[in-house]
């Protein structure tokens, strides 16, 4: 019976406790209300109030001439200035529109300073359209010169006439042809380096029909005839002979002699310029041609190959086959001359006519026992 009694006693505890939280909240509840119904009123007039002042604002900023602020950005208009105020800022006005006195604006809502009713700042706004172009200014001075530029290419070196239009192929091709004819025939005569050189036997002076230049003028010389040693060519000596260091006197006995012509009844020498040639002494001229850089002796022949130019013609002569010396074939001009005073039988070195033996040499076209005829050519 006591511990029912007991928890009969805890329940209309616990039941009181809560009517009395019940209670409190109800009381809270009315007191918000009344709050409420009380501040509604006063908070539209606060705003009623507030658009009046705006559209007082606006109509002095159309006064003025400027662009009227909307209620819904109000805020973002003004910035803080000495803590009571607030600044205008003009974000979308054109720069030569605005005045440099802007006027204050001192707004104040239940009568505080409207700036502190002012929310968070938003977020940053896109950036603008850009701007019309201005107008074109004055033209500035010149500059200072640049720097030099690389060097260009090379130019063409010559134009060809095989590209030029106005002649046809034929023509074109003849005109090559004589250009490089012209070219070939100036730089033959114009050439003065290098050239030929000859000796022309028996006679003092060089071919000037040919173009010839005569070095030098001497006398045919050899060892002697009748003699094992010593030389065996034939020397152009010059008439007029240079000395270097010299013992007078005859120590070596190794002698050079004078060419003397064996001329009999085999004579085929023309004779024009001294006859008869029997022992006169021979003479030569050392020649030089200035624009052929080619010579050479053909025997057996009296012209020379194509394209080659003709100096002399002549016939070969040498030592007899019964000396005992021996010598070198020589070709000899076809109108000898002689040394002046030389026409004494001394016997040094002599010439005799050659003849063509057949047997080894291709008879019938060499004929046994006939004089060989020679000619030097240059080219």
């Amino acid at each position: 019976m006591e511990k029912v009694d007991l928890v009969h006693e805890m329940s209309a505890s616990h039941r009181g406790r809560h009517e009395r939280k019940f209670i409190v909240i109800e009381t809270v509840f009315v007191i918000f209300a009344v709050v409420v119904i009380v501040a509604c009123p006063l908070l539209g007039y606060q705003v009623l109030k507030l658009r009046a002042e705006v559209e007082i604002l606006q109509e002095e900023a159309a006064q003025h001439g400027k662009q009227t602020v909307s209620i819904d950005n109000l805020l973002s208009y003004f910035t803080p200035t000495d803590g009571v105020s607030a600044e205008r800022i003009k974000r979308d006005v054109p720069s030569d529109e605005i005045d440099t006195e802007e006027p204050k604006l001192h707004l104040t809502f239940s009568g505080l300073p409207i700036e502190l009713l002012r929310g968070l700042p938003g977020p940053a706004g896109r950036d603008g359209r850009d701007g019309r172009d201005g107008a074109t200014g004055a033209q500035g001075p010149p500059g200072p010169p640049g720097l030099m530029g690389p060097p260009g290419e090379a130019g063409a070196k010559e134009t060809e006439i095989s590209e030029s239009p106005l002649l046809p192929e034929e023509e074109k091709q003849a005109l090559i042809q004589d250009i490089e004819t012209y070219i070939y025939k100036q730089y033959k005569q114009n050439i003065t380096h290098g050239g030929a050189t000859y000796i022309r036997w028996g006679r003092k002076w060089c071919n000037n029909a040919t173009g010839a230049q005569t070095i030098y003028d001497g006398v045919a010389a050899s060892g002697h005839y009748n003699v094992h040693g010593g030389g065996g060519n034939y020397q152009c000596l010059p008439k007029m002979p240079q000395w270097g260091r010299y013992t007078d006197g005859e120590q070596s006995a190794n002698w050079i002699y004078g060419v003397e012509y064996e001329l009999h009844a085999n004579n085929p020498f023309l004779g024009n310029n001294i006859s008869p040639l029997q022992n006169q002494n021979a003479v030569c001229a050392a020649c030089r041609i200035e624009n052929r850089s080619s010579s050479m002796m053909v025997p057996g022949w009296l012209n020379c190959p194509a394209d080659w130019t003709t100096e002399y013609q002549g016939y070969l002569m040498s030592s007899h086959p019964t000396h005992a010396g021996r010598s070198t074939f020589v070709c000899v001009d076809e109108d000898p001359e002689a040394y002046t005073h030389g026409q004494a039988d001394e016997n040094g070195g002599l010439w005799y006519t050659v003849e063509s033996h057949c047997g080894s040499l291709p008879c019938p076209f060499y004929v046994q026992g006939r004089e060989l005829p020679c000619v030097v050519c240059t080219k």
